[in-house]
């Protein structure tokens, strides 16, 4: 008979994110495999950032955009020996997958969907950089954001990376789906007190933290500039797909909303409620969620520019309710 797991307690996780940091399966994250003499330069020639100069072990955000500089999605692409390790939105790896075929003529490139065949876990919180530094040690936990390398722990390999902070830190492992269960094993073994946390509390997290979701803030209706995804764009890189109209948005600030985080009064609304200003429609929430444990209710929402003013006072509209809710500042 297998011995229950641990109570679900998202307000334990939540508070063991912000006091030391937590273990999450990623799993939901699509991974793509890609290969061949011509793939840095396609990736180059398809994305908003510098693929092109990343050496060994680097990593980098990156936004793959329409030709009209609309979002597919944001990944992160890991330089490692021989391929390129690229960590997609969740269900987005078909999407991607389906994209740079489009684009690929008679480049020596291979695309390999990884989603059966691994796994990922996510290491986040504000002392998740001391947790990743016990288990990996101090080299290997201080590379720079997105920089990725080999490790081993208890027999289990993976590719560890720097990612985007949930908490105030992050890191993705990636490993083949039958090493998973032994190193997240290993993760908590080696790592006293460590809580695993769930879809609850990383999403209140990721909200707050202002990290935008395929299928929510990233959509055909939004651009990069829109979603704060500055670091994925490199202003000085050569041509690639949707480049003129990400470049001439910039040159001639044309960029007219943006995405905010908000704390919201009354309830939680749904995605798509109306973001009202003096009664006036000023934008659209995105995403919304209770902070587990707390009184609070955090979202994000594209507004008009002129409105992303910190502290300002809003109302939002879900459902014939009208809801108080509070601007915290852009997204990013």
């Amino acid at each position: 008979m297998t011995a229950p797991g641990p109570a679900v307690d998202p307000a334990a996780e939540y508070r063991a994110a912000r006091a030391d940091a937590v273990l999450a399966d990623r799993s939901d994250l699509g991974r793509l495999e890609i290969e061949g003499r011509d793939a840095l330069d396609l990736l180059h020639r398809l994305t908003t950032n510098d693929v092109r100069g990343l050496g060994p072990r680097e990593g980098t955000a990156a936004a793959f955009v329409t030709n009209k500089g609309r979002l597919v999605d944001l990944v992160t692409l890991h330089r490692l020996d021989g391929r390129i390790l690229c960590l997609t939105g969740p269900g987005r790896s078909a999407g991607v997958a389906a994209y740079i075929d489009r684009y690929t003529f008679r480049e020596d490139i291979r695309v390999r969907d990884l989603g059966r065949t691994h796994g990922t876990l996510g290491l986040f919180g504000a002392r998740a950089g001391e947790r990743a530094a016990a288990l990996f040690g101090p080299e290997a936990a201080g590379r720079p954001l997105h920089h990725a390398l080999s490790v081993t722990l208890a027999g289990a390999g993976a590719i560890l990376a720097r990612t985007f902070p949930l908490g105030g830190g992050g890191y993705h492992l990636t490993a083949g789906a039958e090493a998973l269960g032994n190193l997240r094993r290993a993760i908590l073994e080696g790592s006293p007190g460590l809580r695993v946390a769930g879809p609850q509390c990383l999403e209140a997290l990721r909200i707050e933290a202002g990290l935008p979701l395929a299928g929510r803030e990233l959509t055909e209706d939004y651009n990069p500039w829109e979603a704060r995804l500055h670091d994925a764009i490199a202003l000085d890189k050569g041509c690639y797909v949707g480049q003129e109209v990400i470049a001439r948005l910039n040159t001639y600030k044309k960029v007219s909303r943006c995405l905010v985080r908000l704390e919201v009064r009354g309830g939680v609304p749904v995605p798509g409620a109306l973001i009202e200003s003096g009664g006036r429609a000023i934008g659209l929430l995105t995403s919304a969620a209770s902070v587990p444990g707390e009184e609070r209710v955090v979202a994000l929402g594209y507004v008009r520019d002129e409105d992303a003013v910190e502290e300002a006072e809003v109302d939002v509209i879900d459902a014939g309710r009208r809801l108080g809710a509070t601007v915290l500042g852009p997204a990013r």
